[in-house]
């Protein structure tokens, strides 16, 4: 039997690196292709008569008003509401997650206490509070950002929790062996080690966050693109129900892009 030669290795190994990146673009390939028919099907399901329109518009007409409305102030105005009030609750939604979670994982008869407690509490719809909060605070941005803070906080303490808990002894024993104590401790061994757990969390809390801060906003009408669309349904706006419903699944998707992204920068460094 002959050796292999540095040239078949050579290309055994181009056509290894080559197969990932055809399988990626074969599944980019086939969503594109899911993506356009369903929308052609929900095109002439609609055009044909066969879905009423005032509950379903067509996905032209709502691509339309979606560029019609990109040179409007009201898209505007209500996507910069939004797009704060999501942005501050991430980000407090992340500091209270951090810092709860760290203290669910010190302490933990303090964890074995409230974690099926917290697990029931974000598997509720804990929307359902928002008269409570709505009382205390008024229908304002604050309650928003409060009610979506907490929504999003506790997945993320609990996850933070858990994958802190799930780490492996002996790195801890080494984190130990260097001296290696609080702050200097939990970024050298505890987030390192914890990192996919953690931004499984991280993912779900955000989520979560969006999502309290859209339906507030359409259960409050207190302003945001949540108010838009309550606007444009109660005048049996389909297309611009649609429209908005859009420019909040680009956010969600710009969002869930800037999270992947900083996923592999701190998975990268480590």
């Amino acid at each position: 039997m002959s050796k292999p030669t540095m040239a078949t290795t050579g290309s055994l190994l181009a056509g290894h690196r080559a197969f990932p990146r055809n399988s990626k673009r074969s599944q980019k390939l086939g969503q594109l292709i899911f993506v356009v028919g369903f929308f052609l099907i929900l095109e002439l399901l609609v055009r044909s008569g066969i879905l009423n329109r005032l509950i379903i518009a067509e996905p032209s007409r709502v691509l339309l008003r979606l560029w019609q409305d990109l040179f409007t102030q009201e898209l505007w105005t209500a996507f910069l509401v939004t797009f704060w009030e999501v942005g501050v609750a991430l980000v407090m939604s992340l500091l209270v997650g951090l810092v709860g979670g760290g203290l669910l994982y010190h302490y933990s008869t303090v964890r074995k206490a409230l974690q099926p407690v917290l697990v029931g509490f974000y598997s509720a719809p804990a929307i359902l509070l928002y008269p409570v909060f709505m009382t205390l605070l008024g229908p304002n941005s604050l309650m928003i950002i409060t009610m979506a803070t907490i929504m999003g906080a506790v997945p993320i303490s609990v996850n933070l929790a858990i994958g802190f808990g799930g780490i492996d002894p002996i790195l801890l024993k080494l984190g130990r062996s260097l001296n290696l104590r609080g702050p200097r401790l939990m970024g050298k061994i505890l987030i390192p080690a914890a990192t996919p757990v953690l931004f499984a969390g991280f993912r779900m809390g955000l989520t979560f966050a969006l999502i309290a801060v859209i339906g507030l906003e359409f259960l409050t009408y207190s302003g945001g693109l949540g108010r838009l669309i309550s606007w444009r349904y109660s005048i049996f706006d389909s297309e611009g129900v649609y429209a908005a419903i859009a420019i909040v699944c680009c956010l969600a998707m710009a969002v869930n892009y800037a999270l992947g992204v900083m996923e592999r920068r701190i998975v990268n460094r480590f």
